[in-house]
């Protein structure tokens, strides 16, 4: 190969790397054809924050009515349904993590026009109506939205229930449902148990501070949910000395009276561990029974939950996160 051959052969193979050359005296300048490559496009990927995955199983809605059928709502809880049976999951609005998750879940769970089966004393009371968003979201927490009941004519309205998707619950059509009536027997057997259940010598000092007929599933007699305390109340502010409180709920046996089937005690000493219990209401959900209460602590009112199968053992399973404070978003 002649000089003149080698030396376009490397000046060709150095033009794939833009370089300068010299030859015979001369200086060529050789570019790649090839435009860099850009490096914008993939930083802007990388800056955006990834899209968390909203979630797929039905919710639980809390609802507050007035006597115009106007209500208010937000989602509480995730219900999560299998083979095993029912648990509560709680809901968790990533903010901080991904800016776009509240509208993306708005737009599913608090949509405009959602159907939503409206749930109390243990039935379905008629349909709920979802509305605009008031957006009042605490970080962390669903916002509320606002929705419109649809009763049936002569239904008596309760100041809270509670709301499915259509179906979820399995109790089939709306029904007027009447409150359960309370009776003198409840007041003569509701110390006797608080007595009994809190025990020691200061157990006499149990004061009443909240007593609810209720239906048990399978009775026809009605049994009572009670919260009783010693040297506190269920009102704002901090406890006495050596504070007890105790809920309970109970059925009703005619041949034995009033059986306990779900009772916590709590004992405390300061403010910091206060935790008092007043019963809501009850729905159903397939197989499953909800009782849903009102915990009180030193500093909020929280909803919780126990969920049980008939004849089950009954404890508080889920709680409601303490900055959420569901009933107190929904007065407002």
């Amino acid at each position: 190969m002649s000089s003149l051959s080698r030396a376009l052969a490397a000046a060709a193979v150095l033009a794939a790397w833009g370089c300068q050359v010299e030859w015979g005296g001369g200086q060529i300048s050789l570019e790649n054809p090839a435009p860099p490559p850009d490096t914008t496009a993939t930083a802007a990927v990388e800056l955006e924050p990834e899209q968390i995955p909203l979630p797929i199983e039905p919710h639980l809605y809390a609802v507050r009515l007035d006597g115009s059928g106007t209500a208010r709502v937000v989602p509480i809880a995730g219900l999560a349904i299998d083979e095993d049976g029912l648990e509560l999951d709680e809901i968790a609005i990533p903010d901080d993590e991904d800016p776009s998750f509240r509208a993306r879940y708005d737009s599913v769970f608090l949509a405009a026009g959602t159907d939503l089966d409206l749930l109390a004393r243990g039935g379905r009371i008629g349909s709920l109506i979802l509305g605009d968003v008031a957006r009042e979201g605490i970080s962390g927490c669903p916002s509320v939205g606002t929705g419109r009941a649809l009763l049936l004519p002569g239904q008596d309205v309760p100041a809270y229930a509670f709301a499915v998707p259509k179906g979820t619950s399995g109790v089939g059509a709306p029904a007027r449902i009447a409150p359960v009536e309370s009776t003198s027997s409840m007041g003569v057997a509701g110390p006797v148990l608080a007595e009994r259940l809190i025990g020691g010598d200061r157990a006499f000092l149990a004061r009443i501070q909240s007593l609810t007929p209720v239906e048990l599933i399978g009775d026809t007699l009605a049994g009572m949910a009670a919260t009783w305390m010693i040297a506190d109340s269920l009102a704002p502010g901090p406890p006495g000395q050596q504070a007890v409180s105790l809920f309970f709920m109970a059925r009703f046996e005619p041949t034995r009276g009033f059986i306990p089937v779900w009772e916590e005690v709590r004992r405390y000493s300061d403010a910091g561990n206060k935790e008092a219990i007043e019963f809501l209401d009850w729905i159903r959900i397939g197989s499953e029974r909800l009782d849903i209460v009102r915990r009180y602590d030193a500093s909020s009112v929280r909803l919780a939950s126990s969920v049980t199968a008939d004849g089950e053992d009954r404890e508080i399973s889920w709680i409601e996160p303490p900055e959420c404070a569901t009933l107190a978003r929904l007065a407002r």
